[in-house]
């Protein structure tokens, strides 16, 4: 019996240091501020974090030479989202500087994960990051936005690639924007409800 739940123990924490793969979800979770560990990747991929603190959840990716690098969220209070890491210029990610006054979760996730942008309008809050058939021709984007922050969505032509901007406001917004041709990744950073229609 008692070998047996050192098993079980081991196999525990095995799971949670066990270093994120852009194939393999992986699921670290923590308390106040930390530092994650992972093997460095240079392979775009998606986080999804939660945080139920008061006061501000900061995270950055750290590079293999141990400096922050990309900021990922910012945020104060309750928070969850999905995020794009390893975005362009980016010189790969071995950790994650994580800054929060209550519990967290960081979730590893391939590209394919991504939330599908499958029909022509798609509703959802805070940050997210949508997938979609590589868009061909005139192609619009109608916006929609009811929180009080930031509302930043890029349009990416290819994974790994500096995205367009589309919108970067601030509040309550409605307005469009051209799509880029080959669109096939979309970021979402938002405070609030949004929505977006592709016309």
């Amino acid at each position: 019996m008692f070998r047996r739940m050192l098993a079980v123990m081991a196999l525990t924490a095995a799971a949670l240091t066990t270093p994120a793969s852009a194939h393999a979800d992986t699921t670290y979770r923590g308390e106040g501020d930390d530092v994650v560990r992972i093997h460095a990747t240079k392979k775009p991929g998606l986080i999804r974090f939660t945080h139920n603190g008061a006061s501000n959840f900061i995270v950055h990716t750290v590079d293999p030479r141990g400096r922050t690098a990309e900021y990922l969220v910012n945020e104060i209070g309750p928070y969850k989202g999905t995020v794009l890491y390893n975005d362009y210029g980016a010189k790969g990610t071995s950790g994650l500087e994580i800054k929060a006054d209550g519990s967290w979760t960081a979730t590893f996730l391939p590209l394919s994960k991504a939330r599908c942008w499958c029909s022509a309008t798609i509703r959802g809050a805070g940050d997210q990051v949508l997938k979609l058939s590589p868009t061909r021709g005139l192609r619009t984007v109608r916006a929609a936005h009811s929180g009080e922050s930031n509302f930043i969505v890029h349009a990416h032509t290819r994974v790994g690639s500096y995205g367009d901007l589309l919108f970067n406001k601030i509040g309550r917004y409605k307005g469009k924007a051209l799509l880029p041709v080959g669109t096939r990744l979309v970021t979402v950073h938002a405070d609030g409800a949004w929505t977006l229609t592709r016309n």
